[in-house]
C-alpha cells in the first residue's frame, strides 16, 4: 500500500473525511467505526489512522486509491458526476484512465483529460473528437463508449470496462497459438473492423496490444484456450472520419498525421502506410490483421528486425517466410489467405474486412462461441435505461453526450459457397472484387464524482489511449450530382466557369491588340506628272 505515508491523523479525522468526501453518510461512517472497534480487539485510544484505513481497505469499504487520497487529507477526487472513482488503471499520452462505478452498480472505465491538457485547444479538440468517434461505434468486438461530458473543467469519456488479457500478453505467455484459436481471434477482429469500415473510419494501429481477450467467466485468457473469449478492438483514438466536414483542418492535419510522421507499429504496418499514413485506407488495417494472424500462427512477426527502416523496407519488398516452415499444422489454404491479407499492393488484398472474414470462416473450430452482446446483466440493463433517460433530457447544446443505448448486432456474414472441412480451393479463397462502400467484475467501494489535479501514478493499462486518424477512402468523396446527368462536383463547376471566363478574356485581348497595332496599307505611288 504505497499510500501509507504523509502526515498522521486520528481515527476521528478519517471518519470526518469519509463524510465530507461524500463516500459515506454520517450514520454509515459511525457504523464503520463501531464495527472496527468490535472486530479489532486490541484497539486503543492511540490507534492510528493508518490502522483504520488498512482495515477499511481489507473490509472492502474503500479501495487502495480512495484510502490513498484520504491519507493525504483529500475530500475531493472521489466522484465525477454520477460516477464514483475506484482506481486509477492507466496513464497515457493525453489522459488518465480510471475504474469507476455508477449508482446502478455498473462498473465502467472513465478516461479523463487533465485540466492542464484541456487548456491546450488542440489537445482538447482532439480529445472531444476521439469521444465523438468512439460514440459512433457499437459492436461486440469493439470497446464501447457510453457517454462524454464535462464537470468543472474536467472533460471525460465513459467507456466499457474490460477485464482480461491483451493478445500481446497472451503471446508472451504462450508463444504461438494453434490455427483454430488464431483464426477465431482474427475472425472476430475482422468483424469489428468491418463495423469501423462501415462507419467511414480507419484504425491504423491494429496490433496484439490493441486486441483484448475478454473471457466469459472473468478468468485470465492465458490460463487456457481462447475459444470462449470475446475479442475487443481497443484504442479508437487514431481514427478520424474519412469525410469530416465539421472538423477544422488544424485538427485533422495535426502533427500526428502530417507527412513524414510514422503512425502505427512497424511490425504490423502496411507498406503504403509506412510511406504516407494519410494515404492508408481500410486495406492497410487488413494487412495489419494479416500480420497479427501470421504472428499468432508462427510465433514471430512476419519480418522480425531491430532496425525500423530495414523492417519497413522488408514489408515493402520481401515475402514472409512460409508459415508451414514455422508451424507445420497450418493448412495450405490458411497460408494462402494470410498471403492475400498481406499482399504488398492494396489492390491485391481483400478489399473489405468482411471478405477476409468470409475466407477464414471455413477454418473456424466447430462449437467455438459466437459473439454475444455484453448488455445482458441486470446492472448493464439498469445503466442503459439511465443512459436512455439522460439522452432524452439532454438539450442539443449540452456538454454531455450519451451514445444510443441499444446496440444492434451486425448481420451475420454469409457462409462460403463450399462448407467442406478441408482447405478452400484457390477460387474459394480468392479475394473478391471491391465491395460497395457501404463486464466487468463488481468492484469494492460502492457506487459513487471531481478528480484531484494530481493522482497517484499507476502502470499503464491496455486500451483507450491512442490517437486515431482517418484517411482517404478507397472510393472518392460523394459528388454533387444531377439525377439523370453525370456527376459534377462544385470544383468541376468552378473550373468550368473559370475556363470559360479565361477564354472570353483571351478573345477580347486578342481583338484589342489587333485593333491597336493594325498597320495602315502603304500609299499608292502615283506616276510622274506629264
Amino acid at each position: 500500500m504505497g499510500w501509507v505515508r504523509g502526515m498522521e491523523m486520528t481515527v476521528y479525522n478519517v471518519c470526518g473525511l469519509l463524510i465530507r468526501s461524500r463516500l459515506f453518510l454520517a450514520d454509515d461512517a459511525k457504523g464503520l467505526f463501531q464495527r472496527w472497534q468490535s472486530e479489532v480487539k486490541d484497539v486503543t485510544i492511540t490507534a492510528t489512522s493508518t490502522q483504520f484505513l488498512k482495515w477499511l481497505v481489507a473490509s472492502k469499504a474503500l479501495t487502495d486509491y480512495q484510502a490513498g487520497l484520504l491519507s493525504r487529507g483529500h475530500t475531493d477526487g472521489f466522484f465525477l458526476d454520477q460516477y464514483r472513482i475506484l482506481e486509477r488503471t492507466g496513464k497515457g499520452r493525453m489522459a488518465g484512465v480510471y475504474k469507476a462505478i455508477h449508482p446502478s452498480c455498473q462498473v465502467v472505465a472513465v478516461k479523463v483529460l487533465p485540466p492542464s491538457k484541456a487548456r491546450d485547444a488542440m489537445l482538447l479538440a482532439r480529445f472531444q473528437r476521439e469521444a465523438r468517434l468512439a460514440l459512433m461505434l457499437q459492436h461486440p468486438n469493439i470497446v464501447r463508449a457510453f457517454q462524454i461530458g464535462e464537470q468543472e473543467g474536467l472533460h471525460y469519456i465513459v467507456m466499457e470496462y474490460l477485464e482480461g488479457d491483451t493478445l500481446d500478453e497472451l503471446l508472451q505467455s504462450r508463444g504461438k497459438l494453434p490455427p483454430a484459436e488464431g483464426v477465431r481471434i482474427v475472425y472476430q477482429a475482422l468483424q469489428g473492423l468491418q463495423h469501423i469500415h462501415e462507419r467511414g473510419l480507419v484504425h491504423r494501429d491494429l496490433k496484439p496490444a490493441n486486441l483484448m481477450l475478454v473471457p466469459p467467466d472473468g478468468a485470465a485468457a492465458s490460463n487456457g484456450s481462447t475459444l470462449q473469449a470475446t475479442v475487443k478492438i481497443l484504442d479508437i483514438g487514431l481514427a478520424r472520419p474519412l469525410y469530416d466536414e465539421n472538423a477544422p483542418e488544424s485538427i485533422d492535419e495535426s502533427p500526428l498525421t502530417t507527412e513524414g510522421v510514422l503512425l502505427g507499429t512497424p511490425d504490423y504496418m502496411a507498406p503504403e502506410q509506412a510511406r504516407d499514413a494519410r494515404s492508408a485506407d481500410i486495406r492497410a488495417d487488413i494487412y495489419s490483421l494479416g500480420c497479427v494472424l501470421y504472428h499468432l500462427l508462427a510465433g514471430q512477426t512476419p519480418f522480425p528486425d531491430t532496425n525500423v527502416i530495414s523492417q519497413m523496407v522488408r514489408h515493402a519488398t520481401e515475402t514472409a517466410k512460409p508459415l508451414r516452415e514455422l508451424s507445420p499444422d497450418v493448412p495450405d489454404g490458411l497460408q494462402q489467405i494470410v498471403a492475400w491479407m498481406m499482399a504488398k499492393e492494396p489492390a491485391n488484398r481483400y478489399q473489405a474486412p468482411e471478405r477476409a472474414a468470409q475466407a477464414l470462416e471455413i477454418f473456424l473450430a466447430a462449437g467455438a462461441k459466437k459473439n454475444t452482446a455484453t448488455e445482458s446483466s441486470a446492472q448493464m440493463l439498469s445503466y442503459l435505461a439511465w443512459l436512455e433517460k439522460e439522452q432524452a433530457k439532454q438539450p442539443a447544446s449540452t456538454d454531455t453526450v450519451v451514445a444510443p443505448t441499444v446496440a444492434t448486432d451486425p448481420a451475420p456474414l454469409p457462409k462460403p459457397k463450399s462448407a467442406s472441412a478441408g482447405a478452400p480451393t484457390r477460387s474459394e479463397a480468392k479475394p473478391p472484387a471491391d465491395p460497395p462502400r457501404p463486464r466487468a467484475k463488481h468492484a469494492p467501494g460502492g457506487f459513487p464524482v471531481g478528480l484531484p489535479a494530481e493522482a497517484p501514478a499507476a502502470s499503464p493499462a491496455a486500451g483507450f489511449d491512442v490517437e486515431l486518424v482517418s484517411t482517404p477512402a478507397i472510393t472518392k468523396a460523394p459528388a454533387v450530382t444531377d439525377e439523370e446527368g453525370p456527376q459534377l462536383t462544385r470544383r468541376d463547376l468552378l473550373m468550368f466557369v473559370l475556363g470559360a471566363l479565361s477564354t472570353v478574356a483571351a478573345i477580347l485581348m486578342g481583338w484589342l491588340l489587333a485593333t491597336l497595332f493594325r498597320r495602315k496599307p502603304p500609299p499608292v505611288e502615283e506616276g510622274p506628272k506629264e
